[in-house]
């Protein structure tokens, strides 16, 4: 009997031991499930705070795209009035000269617009209406003008004149309006003689 009571007792003795080692990984694997319920707050949290941000994200966006929207209205409008300007005062200094021409928008086809353009068969006033003009900006009106008489020879009879017209010509514009040939007229004052 001593002999199994002395088994039994390091029997016990050994489930102890075990037991205790269970509870030992019990209380490391509690500790790690704290340590991870801990980092999942925080990163509900860091979601929370970054769902909250994202949202006043898309509200900022929001109210960038209508600030951006009313300024595309408002260029729209700025550009319309400027062509509509252009236009009225290209045909005052022209009917000045005598000569009877009506201008406006025209598109010749989807490459070719212009802002101003009119004929009367004898003369054909051709060009654009810009807020401010340089040097290149000279260049590339009359390059497409060019471009344009190529491709569409009987919308230019007669004599062409290409006609700039702007709020503001930058110094280089007015030299180079004056070498190509180009009437330059800046808010009423003509920078260049009209070519005829």
């Amino acid at each position: 009997m001593e002999e199994r009571v002395g088994g039994l007792e390091n029997r016990v003795v050994s489930l102890e031991n075990r037991v205790s080692g269970l509870e030992a990984k019990v209380d490391a694997l509690v500790k790690d499930v704290n340590e991870l319920r801990k980092g999942q707050e925080e990163l509900r949290d860091g979601f929370n705070a970054l769902k909250r941000d994202m949202e006043d994200v898309k509200e900022r966006l929001g109210r960038l795209k209508e600030r951006v929207d009313k300024l595309d209205r408002t260029m729209e409008n700025l550009t319309l009035g400027l062509e509509a300007e252009a236009n009225s005062l290209v045909s005052n200094y022209l009917r000045r000269r005598g000569i009877n021409i009506d201008t406006d928008r025209v598109q010749l086809d989807f490459r070719y617009e212009f802002d101003i353009y009119g004929t009367n068969g004898q003369v054909t006033i051709v060009g654009e209406a810009k807020i401010r003009v340089s040097a290149a900006i000279i260049d590339r009106v009359v390059a497409r003008v060019r471009e344009a008489m190529k491709e569409f020879p009987d919308k230019f009879p007669g004599k062409v004149v290409i006609v700039v017209y702007c709020m503001r010509a930058l110094p280089d514009a007015v030299e180079k309006a004056k070498e190509l040939g180009v009437w330059l007229i800046e808010v009423g004052n003509e920078r260049t003689p009209f070519p005829g």
